[in-house]
């Protein structure tokens, strides 16, 4: 399975630039066939006077997903990556699973009327 992280937009402070928040999707793909997508948001607490602040209009994608690692995981462990494609896995895997219940007809039985 592989998954592509799409930026979809920003929440920041339009005197600093600080984000506080990132939207985003994930596309999880199976076989490069089966797809899922999720839909996502990471708060990025922080301030601008933290080490290594990088200002609004030099951020780039890999600067927002350093973001999203490094506060979408457990405890700051630097896993959000990882942590949201798990959850988006399982979400995929729900999906694909086959259901216990099926409403339908048996294939001899059409649907029109009975006349008796």
């Amino acid at each position: 399975m592989t998954h592509e992280f799409r930026l979809k937009n920003t929440t920041r402070s339009a005197s600093t630039g600080l984000i506080s928040n990132i939207s985003f999707t994930i596309v999880s793909i199976l076989d490069g066939v089966d797809k899922y997508t999720g839909k996502y948001e990471c708060n990025t607490p922080g301030s601008v006077d933290d080490d290594g602040f990088i200002a609004y209009d030099s951020l780039t994608s890999s600067d927002l997903l350093g973001f999203i690692n490094k506060y979408g995981g457990d405890d700051g462990a630097n896993n959000g990556l990882n942590t949201y494609q798990t959850i988006n896995s399982a979400s995929f895997a729900e999906v694909l699973k086959p259901p216990t219940i099926i409403n339908d007809l048996p294939p001899n039985v059409g649907m029109g009327p009975i006349i008796v």
